[in-house]
Formats: C-alpha cells, structure tokens, sequence
C-alpha cells in the first residue's frame, strides 16, 4: 500500500475555487508505476471517497480520499 496526497492548485481565473490536498491511498503492487516525486505530473485512475467516523467525544468527522486503481508518473 502506498499513501500520497495530491496538491490542486488554486484557479487563477476564479478566486472562489480554492486549492487543496487530497489524499491517494494505491494497493496493489503495480499500483504506482514511476517515481513520486513533489512537482512530478501523475495521472490517476480511481474513485472518489468520502471516509467517516466519530471521534472519542462523539464529534463527527469526514474526509475525502482517492482509492486510486493506478497512479501513472509522467
């Protein structure tokens, strides 16, 4: 298994679209093919998930993650 997060750049067109980090959890051992490295250009194939749980004091919690398939470097 393999864990990395995807950094979305902000919109230079639309202030309204923020950036962000997304979480990529890969299984499998051909699931990345290349080197991950900050800045390098990936191409995922996946799906989008939300995970959720409750904390200890009851508090709800979500996130989003890619259960990514494959994870080609460029």
């Amino acid at each position: 298994m393999a864990f990395f997060r995807l950094r979305i750049d902000p919109s230079p067109d639309d202030p309204a679209i923020a950036g962000c980090l997304v979480p990529v959890v890969c299984f499998g051992e051909g699931a990345v093919v290349g080197a991950l490295d900050e800045g390098r250009e990936a191409v995922i194939e996946g799906s989008l998930t939300e995970r959720r749980w409750k904390e200890t004091g009851g508090a709800a919690r979500s996130r989003f993650e890619i259960l990514a398939r494959t994870v080609r470097v460029m």
